[in-house]
């Protein structure tokens, strides 16, 4: 039996057959293996003003887990990164929506979006139930504006080692591991 040659129409079919599959199958693969940008902007920046504006006395509330060498700083950020989350929803609470650009308001909605941004580039199947299993590290403070803000540039700074490093193993503390003193 004699085999006809391909047409160019069929040789051309095939080709784009080709091409989208491969983008259908390797398409999930590239999005698995992609970080997710780089969620801090330079709207940490305005930190500074923002505190300038509260009053020291002022007190934000927020459930923190001290940092431990037992506890790797991806790890950490698992715990702490939702609760700065909540801490800057309420404290965004406080204040109304403005029109002027560097509002305590939008500095703090700047700010909140950074952290969710950052919690979505956390989120990690393997680590979801990390802060489940150790809600015994978290401790409650309330913190003038100053120290708050500190511990958050702290959070910002781990997250940046975070995205340099490769090795974001599963989170496990060993079990003599003991909530730190003060």
């Amino acid at each position: 039996m004699q085999r006809k040659p391909f047409t160019m129409q069929a040789l051309e079919t095939w080709i784009i057959t080709c091409f989208y599959l491969q983008l259908l199958l390797l398409n999930p693969l590239v999005k698995a293996q992609s970080s997710c940008g780089n969620p801090v902007t330079d709207d940490v920046n305005d930190i500074t003003k923002l505190v300038g504006n509260l009053p020291n006395d002022y007190m934000i509330t927020l459930r923190y887990v001290q940092k431990m060498d037992t506890l790797p700083n991806h790890c950490w950020l698992h715990l702490m990164v939702p609760e700065f989350s909540k801490s800057l929803h309420n404290l965004l609470q406080k204040f109304s929506d403005m029109s002027d650009v560097l509002s305590n308001y939008s500095i703090i909605n700047n700010l909140t979006r950074i952290i969710n941004d950052i919690m979505s580039c956390l989120d990690s199947e393997k680590n979801k139930n990390f802060r489940k299993e150790n809600v015994h590290l978290y401790e409650e403070g309330r913190f003038i504006p100053e120290e708050f803000f500190r511990r958050f540039n702290s959070t910002i700074d781990a997250y940046k080692d975070f995205e340099e490093k490769s090795d974001h193993s599963d989170c496990v503390l060993p079990s003599t591991t003991e909530t730190p003193e003060n």
